[in-house]
């Protein structure tokens, strides 16, 4: 693609040149034209190798709920396979984007993330003045943290199209699409009286955000053409109640029918009607971003899973938790080169030495730097005889940092059976390179300090333990500094 551009280019430079022989420019092609040739393809190299090295620094997020609060929190996860790299907390993000004026003026109202776009360029944030009963969506870019847009709708949370473009929602029993493209609300006009407006107001945008996809009362999966306002397909299913879950490509939805109080969950070719069983019981579904896995928890766990959809082999996927040690879910997947250090709310640590360390089983390590990879299956364990008192763990932070706190999960939290056999930190002596120091005796909770301390390193040291059932080997699985 790239050559057949920069071919077409000199054909035009070459008949400009001729254009400029024929008016008297008596300059010969090769000493003229062919310097404008080299820097037009030069340009179109450079062009194209920053192309590939922002292509090259994308990585893997997810927007992530956690799991088992009645107002859960909202994170941004960078992974890569099943661990956390990085941690970004929404209510964080939303304090940083927010200018002084909007955060005076929506003071009361509850934030929660609406979408964020694929490639992780922008971010829709649902503002509800919940005393008010008005629904705001913010929209900032990422890249520059500047406000992209802002607008009002009526109060009922809409669902949104993957470019932030379109947002649909309810009003007085019937539905609307909101375009900010052309800052208009239209009405959805739908032939027939089979219908509701709850219904639609469960379906789902298109990839390319052209099109909506919903079930109706007769239990038919229909497609409604969102620019021309028409409904272009309707695919009828097995009777029972259904719900358009996600439109994963061009062509393909997940949806889930709850029928004789089981639900399953299909994949449903749009462009054949053709339909495969993935699974029963099934619940919060979220297809991998090259549709390779489908994410998802089950009715009676509340660990996530992985579903293979060209091989049907199930497995349960490493989990992802929170600052606060909770479990989290993933709700959408983005790809992006964006880098969001300047929005971490969580201190990197530079390197970290222990004073001794278990021997390593298998392939099984027990190093230091497992407490600080985000998974909590991976544990240190101190290394001495007895139950590990005296032993110490040194954080460097690489330079002078703000710690406005820390979370600690105590003992080997791989599982149940490994953390009841190991020792567990009972208490721990925190040291800061200010000369100050404190007794931490409570853990798996974030713990904030009275005041922030700044410090350039955080030296741990057990002083007392709580005996495991088995080994005398004390163990902690995660530590994050915030």
């Amino acid at each position: 693609m790239k050559m057949i551009r920069n071919i077409l280019l000199i054909l035009f430079l070459i008949v400009l040149s001729a254009c400029n022989a024929s008016q008297g420019d008596s300059t010969p092609f090769s000493s003229k034209t062919a310097n404008v040739v080299s820097e037009v393809v030069k340009s179109s190299d450079k062009n194209d190798k920053t192309e590939v090295a922002k292509e090259n620094r994308k990585k893997e997020w997810a927007l992530t709920v956690e799991e088992g609060k009645e107002d859960p929190a909202e994170f941004l996860v960078q992974l890569e396979g099943a661990k956390v790299e990085r941690f970004l907390s929404a209510e964080k993000l939303i304090s940083l984007l927010q200018s002084k004026e909007d955060k005076e003026k929506y003071r009361d109202s509850y934030i929660s993330v609406g979408r964020i776009t694929d490639d992780g360029n922008q971010i829709a944030f649902v503002l509800d003045l919940f005393k008010e009963a008005r629904l705001i969506i913010q929209i900032y870019d990422l890249d520059s943290g500047n406000k992209a847009n802002e607008f009002e709708l009526p109060y009922n949370h809409p669902v949104i199209s993957s470019d932030l473009t379109k947002y649909l929602y309810a009003d007085q029993d019937k539905a609307y699409i909101h375009d900010t493209l052309t800052n208009q609300s239209t009405a959805i006009q739908l032939d027939g009286s089979s219908t509701d407006v709850d219904d639609i107001n469960q379906g789902q945008f298109s990839p390319d955000s052209t099109q909506f996809c919903f079930t109706d009362s007769q239990q038919n999966i229909v497609v409604f053409d969102v620019s021309n306002h028409r409904v272009i397909k309707k695919i009828h299913i097995d009777s029972g109640m259904a719900i358009v879950n996600q439109w994963v490509k061009k062509d393909k939805i997940i949806y889930s029918l709850d029928s004789m109080s089981v639900t399953k969950t299909y994949l449903l070719n749009l462009g054949d009607g053709k339909e495969r069983l993935l699974g029963k019981g099934m619940e919060r579904l979220l297809m991998s971003r090259d549709g390779s896995e489908l994410w998802f928890e089950k009715l009676d766990s509340s660990s996530n899973y992985k579903l293979n959809i060209n091989t049907g082999f199930e497995s349960k996927a490493a989990p992802i938790t929170t600052i606060d040690g909770n479990m989290a879910t993933p709700v959408q997947w983005f790809y992006t080169a964006n880098d969001f250090s300047k929005y971490e709310s969580e201190i990197k640590v530079h390197q970290i030495k222990a004073s001794s360390t278990l021997s390593s089983e298998g392939n099984q390590s027990y190093d230091a730097k497992n407490l600080v990879d985000g998974n909590i299956a991976t544990a240190w364990c101190e290394g001495v005889k007895g139950n590990g008192e005296g032993e110490t763990i040194v954080l460097d932070l690489g330079s002078l940092q703000k710690v406005n706190g820390i979370q600690i999960i105590n003992g080997y939290a791989k599982s149940e059976k490994s953390y009841r056999e190991n020792n567990r930190a009972q208490k721990l002596k925190l040291q800061f390179s200010d000369g100050s120091s404190l007794v931490l005796n409570e853990f798996n909770a974030r713990k904030s300090f009275k005041e922030p301390i700044y410090t350039s390193f955080i030296k741990l040291t057990i002083l007392s333990v709580e005996r495991g059932t088995k080994y005398q080997d004390t163990c902690i699985s995660d530590l994050r500094l915030f």
